[in-house]
């Protein structure tokens, strides 16, 4: 019987997303990820929060009050 991944068997601590991209947003989020000693998903996850906040503060993406009562931006 084969043990299964450790990876695999640990609940992951905060949501995961798959997001599927061409090859050349791929090739230029490796080469931002490596000129920023980054991970493909740090950095992935460092746009997105970039965008959200953009749009948030752009007016574009406006929280239902109970999710923005309370909530602080982690660092």
């Amino acid at each position: 019987m084969v043990s299964p991944h450790p990876l695999n068997s640990v609940p992951a601590k905060i949501p995961r997303i798959a997001v599927y991209l061409t090859e050349e947003l791929k090739g230029d989020l490796e080469v931002l990820a490596n000129a920023e000693r980054r991970s493909l998903s740090q950095m992935a996850a460092m746009l997105i929060e970039e965008g959200i906040d953009k749009a948030k503060s752009d007016g574009r993406l406006k929280l239902p009050q109970d999710r923005t009562a309370g909530q602080d931006k982690q660092a």
